[in-house]
């Protein structure tokens, strides 16, 4: 059997291998060179692209209303809003002076640690540090004591972990600054995409309707049929991974708890939960607070404790991890998307080079191009390749030359 393949000259399959590589090359240096102009759009249009995102999420639930309630799409739209608002305030309400709590508690404990810390450090590196120097230390952390007046009354070796320390203590007030700021602006960001979403979801069906009329009339059926399966796809995914992700930081919390994590772990198990939209990461971000929680805290007070509850953790991750990739996606996601993990790591990464939109519109992306290149290149290139296999064939194993002499 001879297949096309096959029936190239020497020259003309190195030289279809290089047309690829040019073509290749091509594309990515038009995305290098348009690489600013593409990341200003994206940034400009990041809240519309959000808003459709969502709208399609929960378009489902609007469709749903307006047949369940016989009412117009407005009327539904607004229902639909009114639930989910309701449902988002209450559960932030429940849930947000838990975790702010959490993480001014942390805050404090921190700087509890840090004068034994600092003793600790002297004891190993046998600095003699005066105990009064560190009690000063203490009360300037609770107020007690200004700045000004500790630097005047430490010794010089104190003086100098203290004038360190200050450079940490800054750069941890320019990054609790920062955090403000970028949360002020997520706020109103949040407003936005809200704003856009409404109107989305009122005229979502007019969507279809103005597609179909672009497309001609003879490329229709097809693009109807390739749309179906990219709506099964990207709806899957979306929504599976939603619910995964508060299934996941769920169970994280959960599991924190029973290891006495009480206080963090709300902020850590759902951190956790939606750092497992990307692939591998919500583990880590789950174990690495609570082994460095166990190790530096005082819950666990032996070594061998420590070691054996840093164990529990590994073992609490791997397990969350196998439920995650054998149960929650398959059931839950399903394979409609058809992502590997790996896929959507590289989808990620390739967005980041052009911000938040990139961002935003990579995984997405990914999973219309994957339906794409499938529907118009694989399965019509796998048919050909069937075709030519003759019938009496294609059971039959290749036999190699050896075996034929």
């Amino acid at each position: 059997m001879t297949t096309p393949l096959a029936k190239m000259t020497g020259f003309e399959r190195p030289l279809r291998i290089l047309l690829w590589l040019v073509n290749a090359s091509l594309v990515i240096g038009l995305l290098v060179f348009f690489r600013p102009l593409i990341i200003w759009t994206l940034n400009i249009a990041s809240p519309f692209f959000v808003a459709l995102i969502v709208a399609y999420i929960f378009n489902p639930i609007v469709g749903f209303v307006e047949r369940r309630f016989h009412v117009s799409r407005t009327v539904g739209v607004i229902i639909t809003f009114a639930l989910i608002l309701s449902l988002t305030v209450g559960v932030l309400l429940l849930i947000v002076p838990i975790l702010l709590a959490q993480f001014r508690l942390g805050v404090s404990n921190l700087a509890d640690r840090i004068p034994v810390l600092i003793a600790a450090i002297s004891e190993k590196l046998q600095v003699r540090i005066a105990q009064d120097d560190i009690e000063r230390l203490r009360q300037a952390f609770e107020g007690k004591i200004s700045m000004d007046n500790l630097a005047n009354q430490l010794t010089p070796a104190m003086r100098t972990i203290v004038s360190q320390l200050a450079e940490v203590v800054t750069s941890f007030s320019h990054f609790v600054a920062a955090t403000a700021v970028y949360s002020a602006g997520l706020v109103g960001f949040l407003i936005l995409v809200l704003m856009i979403t409404f109107y989305c979801l009122i005229d979502f069906t007019r969507i279809g309707r103005a597609v179909a009329v672009i497309i001609p009339a003879g490329y229709r059926p097809r693009f109807l049929s390739m749309w179906e399966k990219i709506d099964t796809a990207l709806g899957g995914f979306l929504r599976g991974q939603l619910i995964v992700s508060l299934i996941i930081g769920t169970l994280y919390s959960l599991a924190l708890m029973a290891l006495g994590m009480k206080q963090y772990s709300l902020l850590i198990g759902f951190a956790a939960g939606f750092g497992n939209l990307v692939p591998y990461v919500g583990p880590v971000v789950g174990a690495v607070p609570t082994i460095l929680w166990i190790v530096f805290g005082s819950a666990y007070s032996t070594v061998g404790a420590k070691v054996g509850g840093v164990l529990i953790v590994l073992l609490i991750s791997v397990a969350i991890q196998t439920l995650d990739g054998f149960v929650l996606q398959p059931r839950i996601v399903g394979k409609s998307a058809g992502l590997h993990p790996l896929l959507v790591i590289a989808a990620l990464v390739v967005g980041a080079q052009f911000g938040l939109g990139g961002l935003i519109l990579a995984v997405p992306c990914a999973i219309v191009l994957r339906v794409v290149l499938r529907e118009m290149w694989w399965i019509p290139l796998a048919r050909k390749r069937a075709s030519e296999i003759p019938a009496d064939e294609v059971h039959q194993p290749p036999v190699l030359e050896n075996e034929k002499k």
